[in-house]
């Protein structure tokens, strides 16, 4: 029983009960403290026997008392405190083992503590992930509705060396609306118009590889390389997209499903590397740790590979680096979505040059130091179509919007995303953007003009 307080620092009630029992005691004529070879009765021995405790537990606790929260019996300190700070031997020595004990007993306790509440806080993190991946279950069993569209067949072309067709649909920033008059009739963009998008994407890439590639793919490569959704990221978008994030998420599933398997049937194999954007997050402010877990293009891609389940065809490929590391013949890509460059900001006389070259730097550097060299790296999110020797940025889906027009200056491009062709040893060798906007030529124009010689 003497033994069993240092289990666990000591509580003020406790100690506080225990200097009133003493206190009693004096006030009953008992000596505290008492001297050696004092004769008389001991106000700590009579206030352990009121306690139903050992004397050398409530000296313990006067002791503990006295040096948590500075509680003295009629403002006189604990034997052994005044006879250390007199420098006085006697009890100090037997003292000192049990101070030096209870220190350290109390360090123990502490630490305890703390690791309890990391041990709760991981429980519960395990609890959100395992909620997570049951929920994807459920949600996942329920049957999608893919658009039931089709695409004409085009001829097939006729035998040559096998090339693989490679293609990004990233910055959808669906359902973000985009105002036609507030961008002087440049574009406009809702729902609707996003659906009529993909339907020209994906015909578009169809009939580029049938009739103007070189035909006989072993496969295609689709990446999907996030913001597909506009997540009401900014006030702003929160205010003006056309429905909440959830509803959504289930038109970008619907719409993947649809057009991944238009591909499927056109190409046989395809190959899906996935990553997560900065519009999809569901946090307020960039979180690094568990990022893709907490990111609606996860979940889209998720819910899309389950729609897939069983068709060997396609192969989903989502890491939990956000990063996809793969081969074309021979030539190595890293595809992210490119936000997470290690760069901030632009140039006003060159725009998001500057930022894409420094950040591919850092990006190749890193890699390299990880064995994980690449010779193109594939981005997304600069909303710009953009070829340079390492790496290949995508246009948006969305197009040129009242941002790039008023706080960027950027100049309008059309809505786009690219594609392109891998030979087994000349690498790329075509490059193609898919324009997404409704197709128009001037009425009367010639195939050609130019100016007669007078």
């Amino acid at each position: 029983m003497g033994v069993q307080h240092l289990n666990k620092p000591l509580d003020r009630q406790a100690a506080e009960a225990t200097v009133r029992a003493v206190e009693r005691a004096i006030e009953g004529g008992a000596a505290y403290p008492v001297a050696r070879g004092q004769a008389g009765r001991s106000a700590l021995v009579e206030a352990a026997a009121a306690l139903g405790l050992a004397a050398t537990t409530v000296r313990n606790r006067l002791e503990q008392g006295f040096r948590l929260y500075g509680l003295k019996p009629n403002g006189i300190e604990p034997p052994e405190r005044a006879s250390a700070r007199k420098g006085g031997k006697g009890r100090t020595a037997a003292a000192e083992p049990d101070n030096a004990l209870q220190r350290k007993l109390t360090g123990l306790q502490d630490e305890v503590t703390s690791l309890r509440k990391q041990l709760k806080a991981q429980q519960r993190e395990d609890l959100d992930t395992e909620a997570v991946r049951l929920l994807l279950g459920r949600i996942s069993a329920a049957p999608s509705s893919p658009p039931r569209w089709t695409i004409e067949p085009g001829a097939k072309r006729g035998n040559g060396t096998p090339e693989v067709p490679v293609t990004v649909w990233s910055d959808w920033h669906i359902p973000e609306v985009v105002s036609l008059a507030e961008t002087a009739g440049k574009n406009e963009y809702n729902p609707e118009i996003a659906e009529a998008r993909v339907r020209r994407l994906v015909a578009s890439t169809i009939s580029l590889a049938r009739k103007h590639g070189p035909g006989d793919y072993p496969g295609i490569v689709v990446n999907l390389l996030g913001d597909f959704v506009s997540g009401g990221l900014h006030p702003e978008l929160a205010k003006t997209d056309a429905e909440e994030v959830l509803p959504s998420v289930l038109r970008c599933v619907d719409l993947l499903i649809w057009g991944l398997r238009q591909i499927a049937d056109a190409f046989g194999h395809v190959y899906v590397p996935c990553t997560s954007g900065n519009h999809g997050r569901a946090t307020q402010k960039p979180e690094f740790k568990r990022y893709i877990f907490k990111n609606y293009d996860w979940l889209i891609y998720q819910l899309v590979a389950r729609a897939f389940e069983g068709d060997r065809r396609l192969v989903f490929d989502i890491p939990d680096t956000n990063e996809v590391h793969y081969r074309v013949f021979g030539q190595r890509y890293l595809a992210m979505h490119g936000d997470m460059l290690g760069v901030k900001g632009g140039d006003g006389i060159i725009g998001s040059l500057g930022p894409i070259a420094r950040g591919e730097t850092k990006v190749g550097k890193q890699a390299a130091a990880l064995g994980q060299d690449y010779d193109v790296l594939v981005i997304g999110h600069w909303h710009q179509m953009i070829w340079l020797p390492r790496v290949i940025v995508s246009n948006t889906l969305k197009g040129w919007d009242e941002y790039a027009r008023s706080a960027l200056r950027a100049p309008p491009t059309p809505p786009s995303q690219p594609l392109w062709f891998v030979h087994p040893r000349r690498g790329i060798t075509s490059r193609w953007e898919i324009r997404v906007d409704e197709p128009g030529r001037g009425a009367g124009e010639e195939w050609v003009s130019f100016r007669r010689a007078a």
